[in-house]
Order: C-alpha cells, then sequence, then structure tokens
C-alpha cells in the first residue's frame, strides 16, 4: 500500500513539474534546461534569458527590463526579482510620474537564492554566491559571496578553493 502513494505522489509530482516547466518556458526569452517545480512568473515587459540547469520552487520577475540567470542556478519558494521603477526625479506629476526606468539583473552561474529572497534592479550576482532566506539584495554581491539581511550584507565567502574544485572535477547538483 505504502509503495503505491509513493508511486502515484511520485507520478503527480514530475506531472506537476512538467506542467510549470512547460509555462514558465513560455514567459522565457531563450532558455537552457529548466525544472520548475512550483509556479514561476515573468511580467510581459520583461525579458529573461535563462541558462543550463535552472531550478526553482517558485520565482516572480517584475517590472520593465532585461535578467539573465547563468546555469546551475536554483531557488527557494517566493523570490522576486523587481526590475524597472517609476521616475520620481523627472517624472511628470508627485509622488512619480507616468515615465518608467528600465533596468537589469544579471545573475552569474552557480547561484543559490534562499526562499522569500528580494532582488532590486541594476544588480548584479557574481559566480558562487547564496543569499540567505529573506534577503533584500540592493547591490551587487561579489563572487562566491554569502549574503543575507534587508540590506544584504555579505556575511562570509564560501571556501574558494574547495568552490573551484569541485568545479573542476564538474560535480554539479
Amino acid at each position: 500500500m505504502n509503495s503505491c502513494v509513493l508511486f502515484a505522489l511520485t507520478i503527480v509530482r514530475k506531472i506537476r513539474t512538467w506542467y510549470y516547466t512547460f509555462i514558465f518556458k513560455r514567459m522565457l526569452h531563450s532558455y537552457g534546461s529548466l525544472g520548475v517545480n512550483s509556479f514561476c512568473k515573468v511580467s510581459s515587459t520583461a525579458r529573461v534569458d535563462v541558462g543550463y540547469n535552472f531550478s526553482s520552487n517558485g520565482l516572480t520577475i517584475s517590472g520593465l527590463g532585461y535578467v539573465r540567470i547563468g546555469n546551475f542556478f536554483h531557488s527557494g519558494t517566493n523570490c522576486k526579482i523587481m526590475l524597472g521603477s517609476h521616475d520620481y526625479d523627472n517624472g511628470d506629476a508627485i509622488p512619480y510620474g507616468t515615465s518608467y526606468i528600465s533596468k537589469q539583473v544579471i545573475i552569474s552561474d552557480f547561484v543559490w537564492l534562499g526562499s522569500d529572497v528580494t532582488i532590486s534592479g541594476n544588480i548584479n550576482i557574481g559566480e558562487g554566491a547564496i543569499i540567505a532566506i529573506g534577503s533584500v539584495v540592493v547591490k551587487d554581491v561579489p563572487p562566491c559571496a554569502i549574503v543575507g539581511g534587508n540590506p544584504a550584507k555579505i556575511i562570509k565567502y564560501r571556501d574558494i578553493d574547495h568552490f573551484n574544485n569541485l568545479k573542476k572535477e564538474n560535480k554539479f547538483h
């Protein structure tokens, strides 16, 4: 009995992943291999390019602009990338005008976002970076940095030698 239930759950998960991946691909400009386990949403005003071995448990990309996500990316649940914003400096009304500012986000290879991460526009996240759960990223993240908080600050760095050895040995997940 238990093996039948586990088998049925496995089939349901595979179908759900296939469905969410199928829907997400339709929202992207270009993509490599994807695995999407929960609904992901991309604004119609965003251009998004995704590399190989993309895995997400729920990502929302909103606003006007461009996002590039590298290879071997993983996100937890409820992650957000916020692109463009209203032009409050040169707008035609207060608190902001009708014009919009386009922004971009570049996420390098081997980046891992914890759940509930928010990334603002005009951000570069370096290779191998880890963004802790609930972080709000408002400035660039260096390669192999582990950042957390609101606003996200560097907590420490990964063991770069170990990271590079794993890369050299092609030990990717």
